[in-house]
């Protein structure tokens, strides 16, 4: 078993880093108006060395997201992504805690298409959140 740390997706390990672009969800962790995480599955690409999380059309509880607004109170976030298998020795999982901002969508959304072809018939909305990690953890079973 094995695990590290860094602070950049750039430093992560060839392996840790396919953990993170194979696995087709994530969780996104942001913190509530009364210090709560509040968690939630995502679809993301990684751009530019950040995660890229749209805030789409597919439907909602509300057009005034809790992720929304938590980050305009408390930009810190975590980002968290694993790889299951009944096969325990393909286990492993990567966090990446940092800092979380809303930004138009548009720059990302040719990766987003091509990641998740669903996007072309569910609009992608307007906004993603983006979140810049300072500080990734990783643990792989081999």
């Amino acid at each position: 078993m094995t695990g590290g740390r860094c602070p950049t997706l750039s430093e992560l390990p060839e392996e840790v880093l396919g953990i993170l672009t194979e696995a087709r969800r994530g969780v996104l962790v942001t913190i509530d108006s009364r210090n709560r995480p509040h968690a939630v599955p995502v679809c993301y690409v990684i751009r530019n060395g950040e995660i890229v999380t749209p805030i789409d059309a597919k439907p909602k509880s509300s057009k005034r997201l809790g992720r929304r607004r938590n980050i305009e109170v408390n930009a810190t976030a975590t980002f968290l992504v694993d790889r299951w298998s009944e096969e325990w020795s393909h286990l492993g999982w990567v966090m990446a805690r940092g800092t979380a901002r809303v930004e138009p969508v548009a720059p990302a959304l040719e990766e987003l298409v091509a990641r998740y072809p669903q996007y072309r018939e569910v609009d992608p909305g307007t906004e993603a959140i983006v979140i810049t990690p300072d500080d990734i953890a990783w643990w792989t079973w081999g």
